[in-house]
């Protein structure tokens, strides 16, 4: 258990884990803490996003430089499957074709507009959250912060439930170290890093709906890319879960501020 921590951790973030003797069972089983990782970034950026805010910087500039953080943070892993996601499906109607425009390393203009938009909408939830915070000077605020470091943990749990028995297109690839080989298991595993935030919630029926409607649209982006890849790519590889990610964020971000 503690060596597929470390190998979640060290494959979604910066952080310098320790991994030696990891396995494919091993990466696979790693999914589970996903979520886990997701908490490490969204506890990260809710307490620098409270440090900026105390020293007087404007929610704007605050949201640019947290989605900055974000990017630096996990090394812009799921923004370039963003990328070449867009570059796929813009660049042919061929399932084939998509993919191996994907597999190129070389962004194109479709990849840079994907990249503009998703950061986009990810600095507009984060700024339009972020004023809120200022507004709200009570226990609101405390709520604000727990939904902006859950968003990150929750897209990470939709993308292990788009990995879980989707198909993977191609003959191998770092996607496939994940896609299919995902087991209830791990689904149930990362459930329960997100059950608390859940559950405390339970307690006030406004705030339960709040946060089980931003958890659903967090969701959203994993629902229509199952269906949706294996439609024009013929399953689902490594850009598309890192696309649900970064989709799940900003539509997460988001809904904070519509239902809160």
């Amino acid at each position: 258990m503690l060596r597929s921590i470390a190998v979640a951790i060290s494959f979604l973030t910066i952080i310098p884990v320790r991994t030696t003797g990891v396995s494919q069972e091993t990466l696979a089983r790693s999914g589970a803490f996903f979520p886990l990782a997701g908490w490490i970034i969204g506890v990260a950026m809710a307490g620098c996003g409270w440090l900026m805010l105390v020293a007087g910087l404007a929610p704007l500039p605050a949201a640019v430089l947290l989605v900055a953080f974000e990017a630096w943070l996990t090394r812009g892993l799921h923004l370039d499957g963003v990328a070449d996601l867009f570059d796929g499906m813009g660049g042919s109607f061929e399932a084939e074709k998509r993919l191996a425009i994907m597999k190129d390393s070389a962004t194109g203009a479709f990849g840079v507009v994907g990249i503009v938009l998703v950061l986009l909408l990810k600095t507009a939830g984060l700024s339009s959250l972020l004023a809120l915070v200022q507004t709200w000077l009570d226990f609101s605020t405390f709520i604000l912060f727990i939904c902006l470091a859950f968003v990150p943990a929750a897209s990470r749990w939709a993308m292990m439930t788009l990995a879980w028995k989707s198909r993977y297109p191609r003959k191998n690839g770092t996607g496939q170290m994940f896609v299919g080989q995902i087991t209830v298991k791990e689904i149930f595993i990362g459930f329960l890093f997100l059950l608390p935030v859940l559950a405390a919630g339970s307690s006030h029926t406004s705030i339960f709906i709040g946060i089980a409607a931003v958890f659903y649209i967090t969701m959203l982006p994993s629902f229509w890319l199952r269906y949706r890849a294996h439609e024009l790519l013929g399953g689902v590889t490594g850009d598309v879960l890192g696309a649900s990610c970064e989709f799940g964020e900003a539509l997460g971000w988001l809904a904070v501020t519509l239902f809160f």
